[in-house]
C-alpha cells in the first residue's frame, strides 16, 4: 500500500493514480535523460513550464534525479538503498500504485548514473554509465573553433564551449577551455551561425527558404537545427574581440563551408 507523507510527484492525492499533467512530464523526463539530456536542462525545463513540488518549491537537478530514479516510477518499492522482494518468488514487489514507466525504462534511466545504490547514491553531477554523451545543450556547441593565436604563433582551434553567463544581455557565453583567450556572446554567435547558414551559403550547400521559414516560426527543435548547421558547415573560426569595442563585429566569425 502505499506510504503516508508527502504526496509523491506523478501521483494525485490517493497515491495511486497518476497525475495528469505531473505523470507525463516524469515519462519524458526518463525518457530525455535516457537519450542524452542532462538533468539540469531537464529541471530547467520544469521551471520555464512553472512546474511546482508537491511542497510548492521549483524543481532543481538534485530532485529530478529523485523523482526520475525513484523505483515507485515502475511500481518498485525500495526502503534503505535495497529492492523489496516478494517472498514467494524472490522478485520485486510491486505497489498497488499505477505506473509512471515499464520497469526496463526505469532500469535504463538508473543506468545512466553512478555506481553504488542506484536510489541512495545519485546526483545531476555523478557520471553517465551507458556510454552515451550528453545532448548539447547551445545551438553552436560543438561548430565553434577558437582564432586566437597562441605565443609560437600557431592558431589555438580549441573548441568553444557554451555556458551560463552573469549578464541580461548574454545569459550564455561560448568561451574557449583551451587557451582561455577567446569569448563571444552566445545568443550573438548562434544570430551569426543562422545568417551564415541561410544567406551567406555557397550555392552547393544554399537551403531552401522554406527551412528557414520553419527555423524562424519556432517549429523546429535544436537537434533538428544542429543538424542543418551540419549540412552547411563543418566548424566556424571565431577570432577574439577588441577590448573596450562594445559594437558586434559579424566578420570575427569564419565559417568552413562544406
Amino acid at each position: 500500500m502505499p506510504h503516508s507523507g508527502p504526496r509523491p510527484f506523478g501521483w494525485q492525492e490517493d497515491r495511486i493514480t497518476l497525475h495528469p499533467v505531473e505523470a507525463p512530464l516524469v515519462e519524458k523526463a526518463i525518457v530525455d535523460r535516457v537519450g542524452g539530456k542532462t538533468v539540469r536542462a531537464i529541471a530547467h525545463e520544469w521551471c520555464d513550464l512553472g512546474v511546482t513540488g508537491t511542497r510548492g518549491g521549483r524543481p532543481n537537478a538534485a530532485t529530478v534525479t529523485q523523482i526520475m530514479t525513484a523505483p515507485r516510477v515502475c511500481g518498485y518499492r525500495a526502503n534503505r538503498g535495497e529492492l523489496l522482494l516478494a517472498p514467494e518468488t524472490g522478485l520485486p514487489a510491486l505497489g498497488r500504485w499505477e505506473a509512471i514507466v515499464p520497469p526496463h525504462r526505469w532500469q535504463a534511466v538508473c543506468a545512466t548514473f553512478s555506481a553504488g545504490s542506484l536510489y541512495m547514491h545519485r546526483g545531476s553531477g555523478a557520471p553517465r554509465l551507458n556510454g552515451q554523451r550528453a545532448a548539447p545543450r547551445y545551438l553552436a556547441s560543438g561548430f565553434l573553433r577558437c582564432g586566437a593565436r597562441r605565443r609560437d604563433g600557431t592558431v589555438c582551434n580549441g573548441p568553444l564551449c557554451g555556458q551560463k553567463a552573469r549578464s541580461r544581455r548574454s545569459p550564455y557565453v561560448y568561451t574557449c577551455r583551451d587557451c582561455g583567450r577567446c569569448s563571444i556572446s552566445g545568443p550573438l554567435a548562434d544570430e551569426v551561425l543562422e545568417r551564415l547558414v541561410f544567406s551567406e551559403a555557397p550555392g552547393q550547400v544554399r537551403l531552401p527558404e522554406s527551412v528557414h521559414d520553419r527555423w524562424r516560426a519556432g517549429e523546429l527543435q535544436l537537434e533538428e537545427k544542429r543538424k542543418i548547421i551540419t549540412s552547411v558547415v563543418t566548424r566556424c573560426v571565431v577570432r577574439p574581440g577588441v577590448k573596450g569595442n562594445p559594437s558586434w563585429d559579424y566578420s570575427r566569425v569564419e565559417p568552413v563551408w562544406r
